[in-house]
């Protein structure tokens, strides 16, 4: 039995979820940023290699940017390559958002 995806519908829920991320990377950003100026945090990616990821970068944006393009591209792939395409959406959303809570939960710790 074949079954469809319905891509418009997951397309619209993994963007939600990129939303969700937005404001955190935001932040992240911003204050990975005011550690480089202050001679901190130098490391040249924030993901390894073998992440998943095509972006290489020591700020959360570009992986955002590679995720949407990602789940934009989805409507216009061949049916049988969209299942592996969005498990791997997922896989990387998931690293995000657990990068981001050890980031802010290391931040908030340091706060206080």
């Amino acid at each position: 039995m074949s079954s469809t995806l319905n891509i418009p519908e997951i397309q619209a829920k993994l963007t939600l979820s990129l939303k969700d991320i937005y404001p955190l990377a935001l932040n992240a950003d911003e204050q990975l940023e005011v550690l480089q100026k202050e001679e901190k945090g130098k490391f040249s990616a924030i993901f390894q290699p073998d992440s998943g990821f095509s972006a290489s970068a020591n700020r959360f944006l570009p992986y955002l940017i590679e995720l949407n393009d990602e789940i934009q591209s989805l409507p216009i792939m061949e049916q049988e390559n969209q299942k592996v395409k969005i498990q791997g959406i997922l896989k990387k959303i998931k690293m995000m958002h657990e990068v981001l809570a050890k980031f802010h939960s290391i931040k908030d710790e340091t706060l206080h």
